[in-house]
């Protein structure tokens, strides 16, 4: 099964991509099931569920913003977002979060597990069902190195389950980042159990003009910074692209999570 379990339209404050288009474009790329996990709501993936076939599953998700991180929870509804209080106006209280997502019996995933406070509240760690490890927005430029060596004190935990995803903005970055497993029954027992069993990461060499064209799509106002920062990943991304082309990289690369591995 081939699964894009990290997705942003139009419900985020920094997509603007409608949620058919989306589930138009992952039938093309061939997924068996997707989740569009907006931030800190899921109306975007009450509204794919319409969508919803033989063809594709979809998981109805969001990326809720905590004091840790962000937390991908999947196989929620909209109650999350009103009944969860929040610290301040851009944050959900973390343990609440949990609580009422467990409620649903939703699955918990920590996303980009660098880019967040995680590293000084490990223990945080147990209250979550897994983390994302590969990110194709963060770990294809600045933070690369520093990313993979931190998630790579994160593996081997008992019970965990370790999910790849493009955090799409855009069409194109649908096809940055998957997950493939084997079949299975689309609900959360079974998304973890054979998570947690095998499954194969796969991500593209070569992502960073499509994300840099995405930012500066989605930049909301004159931001000087952003846009030097976009206009350096732009410049790698095509010089990216002209070496792989040269020296025919493949176009994906693999991580194998499993028992073995």
């Amino acid at each position: 099964m081939k699964m894009c379990l990290h997705i942003h339209s139009e419900y985020s404050h920094d997509s603007d991509v409608p949620v058919k288009e989306i589930i138009q474009t992952a039938k093309t790329l061939g997924y068996d099931a997707i989740s569009i996990t907006d931030h800190n709501t899921a109306r975007g993936s009450m509204e794919a569920l319409q969508y919803s076939d033989e063809q594709i599953s979809i998981i109805p998700g969001a990326e809720f913003s905590t004091q840790y991180g962000h937390i991908l929870a999947y196989f929620i509804d909209e109650s999350i977002e009103k009944e969860t209080p929040k610290l301040d106006g851009k944050r959900f209280d973390f343990y609440k979060l949990i609580e009422n997502v467990r409620k649903q019996n939703g699955i918990l995933v920590m996303a980009h597990p660098y880019n967040g406070k995680l590293k000084d509240h490990m223990e945080v760690l147990d209250y979550l069902d897994g983390i994302e490890r590969y990110n194709a927005r963060l770990d294809s430029f600045f933070y690369k190195t520093k990313s993979d060596r931190f998630v790579k004190t994160l593996l081997n935990r008992k019970g965990f389950i370790y999910l790849g995803g493009p955090d799409a903005h855009s069409l194109k970055e649908l096809s940055h980042c998957y997950t493939a497993t084997e079949d299975f029954t689309v609900e959360p027992k079974a998304f973890k159990e054979v998570l947690q069993n095998k499954s194969v990461i796969y991500y593209k060499n070569s992502v960073n003009y499509n994300i840099a064209k995405a930012k500066f799509h989605n930049m909301k106002g004159f931001k000087p910074k952003s846009m030097l920062k976009n206009g350096v990943r732009m410049l790698f991304g095509i010089i990216e692209i002209v070496y792989n082309k040269i020296t025919r990289c493949k176009e994906y690369e693999t991580i194998c999570i499993g028992k073995e591995n």
